[in-house]
């Protein structure tokens, strides 16, 4: 099902040095900021025509080189993208707002909250990429980041892509894209694939949280992971323990029957959680 309750509207950001953000916006209420995960631009598409977000002013970006926000010619760093998120925020007038992060889209909206605490009322991180992480986050590196570096020389982005989802997501990921968001997912996924091999992937191993900023971070988080995953990786589960121990306000719930890939498995779940954590708030915590 889907809303027609609101329509949505679309622009491009300009966010400073040459950089600009395409976003879509609907509704109005409390801003719900949608920051997607590498490899594909529209994870969080399916999200934005929920009705469970009907009473919330939803936005969700194309990260720059992602989608329909145009590539810069110069190497990007988690702040980057971080800084460009809570510019899209500042030219929209959100003010405080909520950030939902999926994977590297977690470590962003992490970044976000530490450089603009006042545009974060709290975070919603889905699976956040494993920084920090242990043992199975190291194991992930070697069984799926490696064979997926390698793949990209032999038989490009595509391959690369696969490997690296198949490794993440399990392999029921493959027609998630066509089935939530039609025709051109493909395409897009591919494209998209080539800018996240590029730089992002550079961008995600380097960045790190600091233990001291995590411990000043007074905002409640949400760290979710799903109950599949674990069919394919410990590693999200081992960040989600983790940040809970890193962050002053931070726990940690588990969706059932979803994996990796959950804003496309079951958009409506997601979206439900979104909903019931951002109008309890604090209070949920």
């Amino acid at each position: 099902m889907t809303s027609t309750s609101n329509t949505a509207i679309s622009g491009l950001a300009d966010v400073g040095d040459g950089v600009r953000i395409h976003y879509e916006e609907r509704g109005t209420g409390d801003t719900v900021l949608l920051v997607h995960a590498g490899l594909y631009g529209d994870w969080f598409a399916p999200l934005l025509r929920e009705p469970a977000l009907d009473g919330h002013r939803i936005v969700r970006t194309h990260r720059s080189g992602y989608g329909a926000s145009p590539r810069v010619d110069r190497h990007l760093t988690i702040a980057d993208h971080a800084r460009h998120c809570a510019a899209v925020l500042d030219r929209l007038g959100a003010g405080r707002s909520w950030i939902v992060g999926h994977s590297s889209g977690g470590a962003i909206a992490l970044q976000t909250a530490l450089d603009r605490p006042d545009l974060v009322a709290g975070l919603i991180l889905l699976e956040p990429a494993p920084s920090p992480s242990g043992p199975a986050g190291a194991e992930l590196g070697e069984r799926v980041v490696g064979p997926a570096m390698a793949a990209l020389g032999a038989g490009g982005a595509g391959a690369a892509a696969r490997i690296f989802l198949d490794g993440v997501c399990g392999a029921h990921w493959a027609p998630l894209p066509v089935q939530r968001n039609g025709d051109g997912a493909d395409a897009q996924l591919l494209a998209d694939a080539t800018y996240f091999f590029d730089d992002e992937i550079r961008a995600a191993i380097e960045w790190h949280l600091d233990p001291g900023a995590a411990a000043g971070l007074d905002r409640p988080v949400l760290i979710v992971h799903g109950a599949r995953s674990p069919e394919r990786t410990g590693a999200y589960a081992e960040t989600a323990a983790l940040l809970q121990g890193m962050l002053p306000d931070a726990r940690c719930v588990e969706l059932a029957g979803l994996g990796h890939a959950m804003p496309l498995e079951d958009p409506a779940a997601v979206a439900e959680l979104v909903r019931t954590t951002v109008r309890g708030g604090a209070g949920a915590h």
